[in-house]
């Protein structure tokens, strides 16, 4: 064998070295890489199932007449809806300011279920003929449902908690109107002063975002 033919023969055999080398890197995922359990999208879909389970519960209520047993009992449901999106969002979500909103609503929420369980067991139907209440719940599930959904935790959690939120705040204002008992009146007033600047708080996370 020539000189020639021996340095043409270790040229190739470098490129194939180089090549095999090269081949075994691009089969082998990044060490950083984590992977996928569950779409994003999913966790967003079941922020809405769980937002039409909460419509059905109050559709299904029977309304007593007394209003503010009445308010109690859909702001029970109503909590319960917010609660279960949180525990979604905790799941799912990445964003440390989203989840900490989501761990405080859940906290702050399950307290005032509890008052308001309290309030009905300790106060008897009083059927008054007193104007319905209404609470703006269909037009909470309307505005979901007509909501874009982007298929990410934080900003779809983000979007349907100030609709959610708004509601309550709309609930609360009625209870203010028409209530007539003072500690239930003066809850809902705590209810208003809190959702209203969780919601100033998810409207400003999301500016951001969009920025």
């Amino acid at each position: 064998m020539t000189h020639k033919t021996t340095l043409v023969t270790m040229v190739l055999l470098a490129m194939l070295y180089l090549w095999s080398g090269c081949n075994t890197q691009n089969s082998t995922p990044a060490p950083s890489a984590t992977p996928k359990t569950e779409d994003h999208s999913q966790h967003s879909m079941h922020m809405m199932q769980a937002m039409d389970a909460m419509m059905q519960r109050t559709q299904a209520m029977k309304m007593t007449g007394d209003f503010d047993v009445d308010f109690a009992n859909m702001m029970i449901e109503h909590h319960q809806g917010a609660i279960e999106m949180s525990e979604i969002e905790l799941k799912g979500g990445a964003d440390p300011l989203m989840k900490d909103m989501a761990q405080k609503i859940i906290t702050a929420q399950k307290t005032e279920i509890a008052k308001l369980q309290a309030f009905v067991q300790a106060h008897p139907v009083v059927a008054a003929q007193q104007q319905p209440m209404v609470g703006g719940m269909q037009a909470m599930h309307d505005q979901m449902k007509s909501m874009p959904m982007m298929g990410m935790v934080d900003q779809d959690f983000a979007g349907m908690m100030m609709i959610h939120h708004q509601s309550a705040v709309t609930m609360a204002q009625e209870e203010l109107a028409k209530g007539k008992h003072a500690e239930l009146k003066q809850m809902a007033q705590q209810m208003i002063v809190d959702q209203q600047r969780e919601i100033a708080e998810f409207q400003s996370w999301l500016d951001k975002y969009k920025k």
